[in-house]
């Protein structure tokens, strides 16, 4: 009986003791709104700082939304509009349901309007929260990937103290580790590079469990190869991921960004060779987008690296057909493979099966006007006129109201000509001992016709430039 005394009287005690420790925390919260009124500068600067150590002690009390919300207006009375997103972002996480939910919206707005335009509708898109986690530690764990992956300019310091605060709030939480590599990116994104090391090794070594041991080494790679260019010890973490982890989901990262190294290492070799790797990689693990980009790269490496441009075109046209479903993968590549032969190999053949592949796999797409417009061209240079002036109709008829229809409109009264100059000569035969083909007038700068071809370029040069 005196047992069960004693354990209610301690927990009477504790209870009071509660309930003074949260009278006398929201008694200062109090005297700080009243603080606050004023419009001194540093008075407001240090009242901020004191309402974060007061959240640091009472973030589990219900004035906690009213002391994030106070830091808030504070910080962007101050102008310190990057930390009081931050502010904003965190009250949203930790108040799902807060009753000051609508005067915190309009707070943000305010935010949001004076940062930069580039920034603003990510910013607002992270600010539209549609769900959150039910527990706190995974709440306030999204809160701070979310925040991270913004990279907002003068975020670093505000975000430095949220880190802080979590990993004093929850010591023991269960993906400690992956808190641990985000506060490595903020440390990078500001510059802070041996400190993003330190906390990507720190990972690596102790966290003996975690799965995020390939993706530390991959981002000590990153930072060597990128920030610090320190190329020998870039490959050494690389190639430990490969070795070590070669089922990991980085591995396809890895030998994108070995790729990327070695392009900037003017190693075109290795760089083409590795990005192939990643390329199919990623394409057997199903991401395809970054699949596509890859081979992408590749091509370009092939064509502007190693001026190798029948490889490049048979890598475009091999993109095309993994891609053959996407119409606007497949268009692109063929549109590109196009420019290459046309540019660097003076392949008008090879150009113009690149046109009439588009026309044929999607004659209903956006881009099959200019596909027939730019073989009609194509088959000009190559003489066959009646080819020429069969695409230019299939553009008027099935486009009318294309811009492309008007250009092709405008070539046909050069086609037209030259077909009429072809069935004259057809039927009054060629002087003796010449062919056909050398019995045409020939194009002189005098010539109509040719007057007629340069006025149509210059008018294709103005169109694309407007």
């Amino acid at each position: 009986m005196k047992n069960i005394k004693y354990i209610f009287l301690i927990s009477a005690v504790l209870f009071c003791s509660a309930n003074i420790f949260a009278q006398s925390a929201m008694t200062e919260l109090t005297f700080y709104k009243k603080q606050s009124q004023g419009e001194d500068k540093k008075l407001l600067e240090s009242i901020d700082n004191q309402l974060g150590a007061w959240l640091d002690k009472n973030y589990a009390l219900p004035g906690a939304d009213d002391a994030l919300l106070l830091k808030a207006s504070i910080e962007v009375r101050t102008k310190k509009y990057p930390a009081a997103y931050v502010t904003l972002l965190r009250q949203k996480y930790e108040f799902p349901n807060s009753a000051n939910a609508q005067q915190a919206a309009s707070l943000m707005n305010t935010v949001i309007e004076n940062m930069p335009k580039s920034t603003r509708e990510n910013l607002k898109k992270a600010y539209a929260l549609k769900s959150v986690p039910k527990n706190s530690d995974d709440r306030m764990a999204e809160f701070l990937a979310s925040a991270t992956k913004l990279e907002i300019k003068g975020s670093y310091e505000p975000l430095n103290d949220e880190y802080r605060s979590f990993f004093a709030r929850f010591p023991t939480y269960e993906n400690k580790d992956k808190m641990e590599l985000m506060l490595g990116d903020l440390e990078r994104f500001n510059k802070n590079y041996q400190a993003a090391v330190m906390q990507y090794k720190k990972v690596y070594d102790i966290y003996p469990s975690t799965k995020y041991k390939a993706a530390s080494l991959r981002m000590l790679g990153d930072i060597y190869a990128s920030e610090l260019r320190d190329y020998n010890q870039a490959a050494y973490y690389y190639n430990s991921v490969i070795k070590n982890f070669p089922n990991s989901i980085e591995i396809a990262t890895t030998y994108n960004h070995m790729a990327i190294m070695n392009d900037n290492q003017r190693d075109y070799v290795s760089a083409a060779e590795n990005i192939t790797k990643a390329a199919e990689i990623y394409l057997k693990n199903g991401q395809r987008e970054k699949a596509y980009d890859a081979f992408l790269y590749k091509a370009q490496l092939q064509e502007k690296k190693l001026k190798n441009y029948a490889g490049a075109v048979d890598t475009l046209n091999k993109t095309a057909q993994i891609f053959a479903k996407d119409e606007d993968k497949y268009i692109n590549c063929k549109f590109l493979a196009a420019d290459v032969y046309a540019r660097r190999l003076k392949d008008n053949y090879g150009e113009l099966k690149s046109y009439e592949d588009i026309i044929s796999a999607y004659p209903a797409s956006k881009q099959t006007p200019k596909a027939l417009y730019e073989a009609g061209m194509t088959a000009e240079k190559l003489d066959q006129y009646q080819k020429a002036k069969d695409l230019y109709q299939k553009l008027i008829i099935n486009h009318p109201a294309d811009d492309y229809a008007l250009k092709a409109q405008r070539r046909m009264s050069r086609v037209e000509k030259q077909l009429g100059t072809d069935d004259r000569t057809a039927a009054y035969g060629a002087p003796k001992g010449q062919t056909q083909k050398a019995a045409q007038p020939q194009k002189q700068a005098k010539d109509p016709d040719q007057n007629i071809e340069n006025e149509e370029d210059e008018y294709d040069i103005i169109e694309e430039l407007n």
